[in-house]
């Protein structure tokens, strides 16, 4: 887990139309998981998406699940090289130990048949019986710039909706909004500041 996120210090009061209670709900765990569904977690980039991502992985760990949290490219890259040495379903096969499977930014996975393609192997394989945490900036419409197939972008995205929640984060990017809290501060300290004397 990416360290320093957790719940506590998420801002839920800038993201108003998320539910902390539907998220403490999710963190307990039991019936979602339990049936494999998944969670899809979609806002601007510095939307805070990867921080209630990596929160709620670590408030799963806490009640006794086990999850793995990891870029998506590098997951896909990792299941890439599983596939050249001709061991793709047994790679698979491993993650089934985790009951839930965080994958960040889904957006940065490039549009590339051997990528997408061992990448919708992995959510097929998962479906219905192991859990997927999804993070993206993109919209389901726009998924074909992830997905080179249409066909396959509908079939993922079938997949993990039958039996999904589905938070959306329409804020202002965090990121840019402490860099202008930043600019607004209150100013030079009057040690630095310039001494007001008179002209001579």
């Amino acid at each position: 887990m990416p360290p320093v996120k957790s719940l506590d210090s998420f801002d839920f009061n800038a993201v108003p139309m998320l539910s902390k209670a539907q998220v403490m709900a999710l963190v307990a765990g039991d019936s979602w998981l339990e049936t494999g569904a998944n969670l899809l977690v979609f806002g601007p980039p510095g939307g805070g998406q990867s921080h209630l991502a990596a929160a709620i992985g670590l408030g799963l760990i806490e009640n006794g699940w086990r999850v793995l949290f990891a870029r998506t490219t590098d997951l896909v890259q990792r299941l890439q090289v599983a596939r050249r040495e001709l061991a793709l379903e047994a790679a698979i096969a491993r993650l089934d130990k985790y009951h839930l499977l965080i994958l960040d930014d889904l957006a940065d996975v490039t549009k590339d048949q051997a990528e997408t393609s061992v990448l919708f192997e992995l959510i097929s394989a998962r479906y219905e019986r192991r859990s997927v945490l999804i993070t993206a900036n993109q919209p389901f419409g726009e998924w074909n710039r992830i997905f080179p197939d249409p066909a396959m972008t509908l079939a993922a995205v079938d997949r993990l909706v039958h039996h999904a929640t589905i938070l959306e984060l329409n804020v202002e990017s965090y990121r840019r909004r402490a860099a202008v809290e930043r600019r607004k501060g209150p100013g030079r300290p009057p040690t630095r500041a310039t001494p007001n004397t008179p002209a001579e």
